[in-house]
């Protein structure tokens, strides 16, 4: 190696060590947290099973989980059944918060972390009480921004303020209460696969009708009644979607029936009959860019099984009744389907 190849040499050779101390020196430091951090609100672990209620309130909305005679329910929807194991995970999680590092006692710098008052207009925080059976509120405070990988993959924090105090924490732990009532509640409304389809009606407001059928089950494809002469529906593929309207059919938003104004002269009627004699029945109506239905059941009088399928429309009546939901768009264009939109020329106006 000659004098000015080994110069060469070493000069590569000292930027490259250069370069590696800069890129270890640039990893982030591992965050020694102490285990012995104080919970968010002691002695809430030891008292789930005494919780009868928290209310959850946003700038736009306010509700309440409420333990019932049968569970729980959502007490400004009629009692509206909600789910368990969703009420179980939230209370956990509340009683598993540690304080971490405290942040801003300024309201001025709330905003940046989702911790304005739920009373300011646009707030993005939400603000929480849980109460036990006597009376005594077990956990309060204002929930902000979320910090998902605070502790790596699977193990984030939350901006908070404890109670009624303007001091911000950042906290140990994840609260997944949602955005509202449906991110509570089971939300399949119905869920009847194609297969068990016998035949769909869609009326429109003007009551001219959209008719998808078959005779035998064992027949795959449906056919459109009524083409018009000179006309072809717009595929075959269209028409057989058009019986998978109640397939894993789920809510996106849920509010009383009376909540959500359906006038006639907007309004879309729907039945969707199964081979087993069920028929099940929709109003709805498009809102903005948003679909609303509401649903119930009855049984045809040739059905084969009556008291099973009695009791299946029974128990649906008894859960959807009263209720009307916001569904996503795929179902909301075949529950108001006009029959002009099945024929070939639809464009995006299709149905399905």
């Amino acid at each position: 190696m000659t004098a000015r190849s080994f110069i060469l040499y070493s000069i590569v050779t000292a930027i490259l060590v250069v370069a590696a101390i800069v890129a270890i020196s640039s990893r982030p430091a591992s965050t020694m947290i102490a285990r012995d951090r104080a919970l968010i609100f002691p002695g809430v672990d030891e008292k789930l099973n005494d919780v009868v209620s928290f209310e959850i309130k946003s700038a736009d909305r306010t509700y309440t989980v409420k333990r019932t005679s049968n569970g729980w329910g959502i007490n400004e929807l009629n009692g509206y059944k909600a789910d368990f194991s969703k009420v179980k995970t939230v209370l956990v999680e509340l009683a598993q918060m540690k304080f971490l590092e405290a942040k801003t006692s300024d309201p001025d710098r709330y905003e940046r972390l989702n911790l304005r008052d739920v009373a300011v207009k646009g707030a993005k925080s939400r603000k929480i009480t849980v109460v036990d059976k006597d009376g005594k509120v077990l956990a309060s405070g204002l929930f902000g921004k979320l910090n998902e990988d605070l502790f790596g993959s699977g193990r984030g924090g939350i901006y908070m303020r404890v109670g009624e105090n303007k001091q911000a924490w950042l906290v140990e732990g994840m609260l997944t209460d949602g955005k509202g009532p449906a991110d509570w509640v089971n939300k399949k409304v119905v869920d009847i696969k194609r297969p068990r389809v016998k035949r769909l009606v869609v009326q429109s407001p003007r009551g001219l009708l959209t008719v998808v059928s078959r005779p035998v089950a064992k027949q795959k494809d449906f056919r459109l009644a009524d083409i018009p002469k000179g006309k072809r529906q717009r595929g075959q593929w269209e028409t057989n979607e058009m019986a998978k309207v109640l397939d894993k059919l789920e809510l996106v938003d849920l509010k009383r029936a009376e909540e959500v104004p359906m006038p006639q002269d907007r309004l879309y009627k729907a039945s969707i009959e199964t081979f087993d004699g069920l028929l099940i029945h929709s109003e709805a109506i498009k809102v903005g860019k948003k679909y609303w239905a509401r649903f119930s059941a009855s049984i045809d009088s040739a059905a084969t099984d009556i008291k099973k399928v009695k009791q299946a429309a029974k128990a649906f009546n008894a859960r959807h009744m009263g209720f009307v939901y916001e569904v996503k768009e795929d179902k909301g264009k075949k529950l108001t389907c006009d029959y002009i939109n099945l024929l070939e020329g639809a464009g995006i106006k299709a149905c399905a």
